[in-house]
Formats: structure tokens, sequence, C-alpha cells
């Protein structure tokens, strides 16, 4: 037995139709939402249809009925407004939700920002840093990464040596102040000095 569906309209309603002669209430399932539809029939012992769809427009879920008669089945779908629907089923968008439209004044071959930001940041990724930056990086990368006692100890290290000393070992830090250690060939000392 050949199971399909039809819909028409009115001001006021949709009526989806489903076409299967001698349909049952034990053999047929019909739930309707706000903006969705879902029907299974049970055709036979082995064969089921189902239609579950998101609908084009919402519709008063309440005041919306189905009635089984020899040939069909007629579900009477309420509108929430009065607009005319173009489909039954709403479409996807022009563009998935993920995806970005970007204004462009050039029609034939537009820029995908996307892809474009997606290889800057590979090429930053990639990119090797040197002297200053790439240490910098490190120091942030292990603050970061480290637990509350490593940050303690960078901090407390740093500010009370100013400057020359970066320890991790809060063991060794907590107990005691930091010593100022100039690099060689250099002497340490204070601004007001």
């Amino acid at each position: 037995m050949g199971v399909r569906h039809e819909w028409f309209q009115t001001d006021q309603a949709v009526t989806v139709t489903i076409f299967a002669k001698g349909l049952t209430e034990d053999r047929l399932e019909v739930k309707i939402g706000r903006q969705n539809l879902a029907v299974q029939v049970q055709v036979d012992e082995n064969t089921d249809y189902t239609m579950d769809m998101i609908l084009a427009h919402p519709v008063q879920e309440q005041s919306s009925s189905y009635k089984i008669l020899k040939t069909k089945v007629e579900i009477q779908l309420k509108k929430a407004t009065a607009v005319r629907w173009e489909t039954l089923e709403r479409k996807e968008e022009a563009g998935s939700a993920n995806q970005r439209n970007y204004p462009t004044s050039n029609r034939r071959n537009p820029v995908d920002w996307d892809k474009v930001e997606a290889e800057v940041v590979k090429e930053d990724a990639e990119d090797k840093k040197e002297g200053d930056q790439a240490m910098n990086e490190l120091f942030q990368k292990i603050y970061a990464d480290g637990n509350d006692d490593t940050r303690r100890a960078m901090i407390k290290s740093f500010q009370e040596s100013g400057g020359t000393v970066l320890s991790t070992n809060w063991d060794d830090i907590g107990k005691k102040q930091t010593e100022v250690k100039p690099p060689d060939g250099m002497e340490y000392k204070k601004w007001n000095e």
C-alpha cells in the first residue's frame, strides 16, 4: 500500500492530507507542535511511513486537529498568523547559521573572509618567534599552564628581585626574600640613587 501526502491552505489553516487506505487509530500517531509536525503510520506489519518536519510558520497546536477517513488522514493546522505559506516545510536560509555573510563590491569573485582569517591564524601559529618575543611567550605559557603555587612563585620572585629573577619553585621562593641578581657584568642600582 503506497502512502503519500499533499497540502493546501486557506487564510486560517493549512491542511495536510496523508493518503493511506484502511487506517485505524491504533496504526496512526500524530504529534502537532507549535512549529513541527510528526506523523507515523503503520502501513503493514513490516512497513512504517514517517513524516517529521519543521513547519514553515507557527501554528496554534491546541486548535489543530486530525481526522481519519476511509482513504486518508486529514490534519488541520490552524495558522498562528494569517500569512500565505510558500512551502509546508521551513527552508534552510541561504548560508547556514554558522556561515557569516560579508558585504562585498566584488560580485564575480567574492572573498571568503572566514577562509582568510583561518589562513592568518594558521600562519601565526607556524611563525617561529625569536628573541624577547619568544621568551615572553614561553613565560606566558608557563604562567598559564602552571598551578597556583607556580604562579605565586613567579610573581613574588619577579617583584622582589626587581625583574632579575623568575622562579617557579614556591617551596624555595615562599620561605625568604628574593635577592636581586643582575646579569653578569652589570650592577643593580635603585632608581633614586
